[in-house]
């Protein structure tokens, strides 16, 4: 099991038991492990299966150490079966809701014995609710959007994905006279995986009018409400939107505060206590006196903190670094100078040799690598050996022709079941560099499967085979890997394609505090995919990673010497 799924089984053990009235410094043991656990750099599972006492990381008790055995052994925790058969469903579900944490779900079900989404509605719209106390009529909108949320259930989109439709929607709010400043917030500004919706922050000079404008851009499908500061609505997609007023006074508090996460800024929050500030939506306040809040960097500053990058607002020990003036460098796109990974029509690819390579020439790339499966080139008896010459000979031909760009011959090989590969060691030599993949047979734990092939290749691609929202990643001890792949100079694969996004954002930041290289590269399948790094780097800042981290961030010169150092 990963830590995350660990954590997250603890976490709603929490929740369930503070639903129930169990005691609270219970209830807090448990989610500070869960903490603990979910960011830690530690395999979890790996400590377990080694016999490692865990009652010597500090916070977890005697108690929690069983507790923790049981969930990586069993992947099921007794506890929280039992309460799952005590508690209802529909009380889990509530907990989804934007300003309904598990104290006020609690409320609900003790007053009026709530036990469904249907049943909250009701009770929302007939005004029942508000007879409760601290259910004012923002909280009350808000568990009415959170009941028309879940039923739209599960509606994750890809990033890339609303990428487009957020642009899109930025640069139609601006035409309006009287808007200053448009931005995106929520998960979209920390570019995660996946977006749910899209938190838009405008200053405006007459925000009632910019809400009538907004509800009639052209994607509209439903106009859930349209307020005097805030308003919401769902585009023919089914993503939600909600467009919100900010004064220039506070725009870097509510930017700050709707960017999120929630965890950092719970974090933000605690931090601002011990200095004896309160910070909200709207500054940072010392009394009822406000500090800051006009900028990011200015919230940030009061409280003692460098400025912190959208991306790394995970609570997985930014905050911590911003105190202690460690924070990375992030990697940007303008970094890298080559693809290492990219198919043409020789395997897959929709595109020729020479059409990625004039593409690659527009995006200002100084190498690419072209590394065609290795399972197109093999026939009934083994490889097609002339075919593969004909293949490399075809790339020489190229490079004479476009000399301002330097092409690779390399090939994405598949790692076959018992971790040897699709090549042989005479086929492998002729090439340049050889990306190593698993495409086939998931199943079970993959980890000496991995470190066999690791001998024999340049890169691992896109390492754990997940793709987002259809395959989940393959097991395997993944620290036992990067270890290995550090000792044999072997690259690990930030893939860009939006459906992979492989490495993930915690394992990448793993392996790089275990001294591991990576490569960002696009796995282009046609030369409009070749624009796919930009994904990867988004994935490789939210991993902490840096340019000296990343490979294709050498110069055609230092690269070629980093392979040949490597062998």
């Amino acid at each position: 099991m990963t830590n995350q799924e660990i954590s997250k089984i603890l976490s709603q053990t929490a929740d369930m038991l503070e639903i129930k009235g169990e005691n609270p410094f219970k209830i807090r043991a448990y989610r500070n492990v869960a903490k603990i656990i979910e960011n830690s750099s530690k395999d979890f599972e790996k400590l377990v299966k080694d016999g490692f006492d865990l009652t010597k990381i500090p916070g977890i008790g005697k108690d929690l150490s069983e507790y923790i055995k049981e969930i990586v052994l069993t992947k099921k925790f007794s506890k929280l079966e039992e309460l799952k058969k005590e508690i209802p469903v529909g009380l889990l579900e509530m907990l989804s809701i934007e300003g309904l944490g598990p104290k006020r779900v609690k409320q609900i079900y003790d007053a009026f014995g709530v036990t469904s989404l249907e049943e909250l509605k009701k009770y929302a719209e007939s005004g029942e609710l508000d007879k409760l106390p601290g259910f004012g009529p923002k909280l009350i909108e808000k568990i009415l959007k959170g009941v028309k949320q879940l039923k739209k259930a599960g509606i994750r989109f890809l990033w890339a994905d609303v990428e487009e439709i957020a642009k899109e929607l930025k640069e139609y709010l601006l035409d309006f006279p009287g808007v200053e400043i448009v931005e995106i917030a929520g998960s979209y500004r920390r570019k995660k995986e996946t977006v749910g919706d899209l938190d838009i922050l405008v200053i405006a000079k007459d925000y009632p009018k910019v809400s009538e404008y907004f509800v009639k851009f052209k994607r509209v499908k439903e106009i859930y409400s349209a307020g005097l500061t805030r308003s919401t609505v769902f585009l023919d997609n089914g993503l939600q939107v909600d467009l919100r007023a900010v004064s220039k006074e506070s725009y870097g508090a509510t930017l700050h505060y709707f960017t999120g996460s929630k965890a950092h800024n719970i974090e933000i929050r605690k931090l601002a206590l011990l200095k004896g500030l309160k910070v909200n939506e709207y500054g940072v306040y010392r009394g009822d006196e406000k500090i800051a809040g006009k900028s990011e960097e200015e919230v940030y500053k009061v409280l003692g903190l460098d400025y912190i990058e959208p991306e790394l607002r995970e609570n997985r020990g930014e905050i911590e670094a911003a105190i202690n003036h460690t924070l990375p460098k992030l990697i940007e796109l303008k970094d890298l100078k080559g693809d290492l990974h990219v198919h043409t029509n020789a395997s897959d690819g929709r595109d020729d040799i020479e059409n990625m390579v004039k593409r690659a020439i527009e995006l200002k790339r100084e190498y690419i690598a072209i590394t065609d499966h290795s399972y197109s080139l093999k026939v009934a008896n083994g490889l097609d050996k002339e075919r593969l010459f004909k293949h490399l000979e075809k790339i020489d031909e190229i490079q004479k022709k476009y000399p301002e760009i330097k092409i690779i011959k390399g090939a994405e090989v598949d790692i076959l079941e018992d971790g040897s590969l699709d090549y042989d060691d005479e086929t492998l030599e002729m090439l340049d560099i050889v990306i190593g993949s698993i495409h086939t047979k998931f199943s079970g734990d993959q980890t000496k499967r991995i470190l066999k092939a690791l001998e024999k290749i340049d890169i691992l691609g896109h390492p754990t085979n997940r793709i987002i929202n259809k395959r989940s990643e393959i097991e395997a001890n993944w620290e036992e890997i990067f270890y290995k792949a550090k000792e044999l100079n072997v690259v690990l694969e930030i893939n860009s394609h939006p459906k992979r996004l492989d490495l993930t954002d915690i394992l990448a930041k793993k392996a790089k505090e275990i001294g591991c290289k990576f490569s960002i590269n696009s796995d282009a399948h046609s030369t409009k995919a070749l624009e796919y790094l930009k994904y990867g780097v988004n994935q490789a800042r939210r991993g902490w990673l840096e340019k000296k981290d990343v490979i294709n961030a050498l110069s055609y010169k230092e690269l070629i010497s980093f392979f040949k150092d490597s062998k």
